[in-house]
């Protein structure tokens, strides 16, 4: 018999009544025999063709379980029950998903969302997943931070005769391919933690942009000294990065940008539709962070926040101002 692929869930309703009422409803072990159940008619759905119905489950409602197992703090048990599932293996082999567990993947990975190109030889199920993710809002919103972030690289260049821009984490840098850009024109700097990003940079710009294969821990060490940036962006350092360590990286990241200088960087929403899906699927001990949790990690610093569109990407915008002489 098909399966219609309606969802048999009730709606999300974020309240804090309604919230009470579904964390007394759910004992961890309920909540991970319901994500047994999603998880099973996800399967089910992807097994018999209904692609669009079992990425519905993936995306909002296993989100949804993904926020009650972290307030209930079992994610470690549902963790568990999701990797045993025959789910996890048609998600493995999903290309934009496989390679977020490798060294230097991530950036391969949003390749495949910027640009939606699926490999040869991709098996049919995962194939059906791709074109769903590919097709997201999330894809939409990555897709959106990479013109934003070119529109900050051209704003700088109006503005500044040589600027001074460092890029951290920022994949491929495909925000540079999106139109001409003489790159003779700006100081360019990129940094990244895995060799396989820097080696794929430094033979595509050669000698026109500075690339360094700095460790993530090591970040603030190899920035000392060297100051004077017009515009530093990471487009999702901070998805990775511990709110201890975020505090003392931003920190130091608006120390080095010369004066009327900016500092942009993206994190994960809290409202992201894929959170549970990239959390549980994809790269472990990602960080995800409404607007109030990135205004947090300043300490009360005049910044900017806002999100994207579809509420799947936050961003946070500190300025350097002038400092009054005494």
């Amino acid at each position: 018999m098909r399966r219609s692929g309606k969802s048999l869930y009730p709606p999300i309703d974020s309240s804090a009544q309604e919230l009470k009422h579904r964390l007394g409803t759910f004992t961890p072990d309920s909540l991970l025999f319901l994500a047994a159940g999603l998880l099973d008619h996800s399967a089910d759905l992807l097994e018999e063709g209904e692609g669009r119905a079992a990425y519905e489950l993936l995306e909002r409602e296993l989100s949804e379980v993904y926020d009650l197992a972290t307030r209930m703090r079992c994610l470690s048990r549902l963790g568990l029950v999701v990797r045993s599932h025959r789910m996890y293996r048609h998600c493995s082999e999903e290309p934009s998903t496989s390679y977020a567990w490798k060294p230097g993947g991530y950036a391969t990975s949003l390749d495949f969302l910027y640009g939606g190109i699926m490999p040869l030889g991709t098996p049919k199920s995962a194939a059906m997943l791709f074109e769903q993710l590919t097709g997201s809002t999330f894809a939409l919103s990555v897709r959106l931070q990479k013109t934003l972030m070119r529109a900050y690289i051209e704003d700088v260049r109006t503005r500044r005769k040589r600027p001074r821009i460092l890029a951290l984490m920022p994949g491929h840098l495909r925000e540079l391919e999106d139109g001409p850009l003489d790159l003779r024109s700006v100081d360019f700097s990129a940094l990244d933690e895995q060799g396989t990003v820097c080696a794929f940079l430094s033979h595509k710009y050669r000698r026109q942009i500075e690339i360094n294969a700095t460790p993530l821990s090591r970040i603030e060490g190899s920035l000392r000294g060297r100051g004077g940036f017009d515009l530093i962006y990471a487009p999702l350092l901070l998805t990775i990065t511990p709110d201890e360590r975020a505090r003392r990286l931003l920190c130091e990241l608006k120390n080095q940008l010369v004066v009327g200088g900016r500092l942009v960087v993206g994190n994960v929403a809290t409202t992201a539709d894929l959170r549970g899906y990239l959390a549980l699927f994809g790269r472990k001990r990602l960080l995800f962070r409404s607007r109030s949790d990135l205004k947090a990690l300043v300490d009360g610093l005049k910044c900017e926040v806002y999100g994207d569109p579809f509420n799947n990407l936050n961003y946070l915008i500190l300025e350097k101002g002038f400092v009054p002489v005494s």
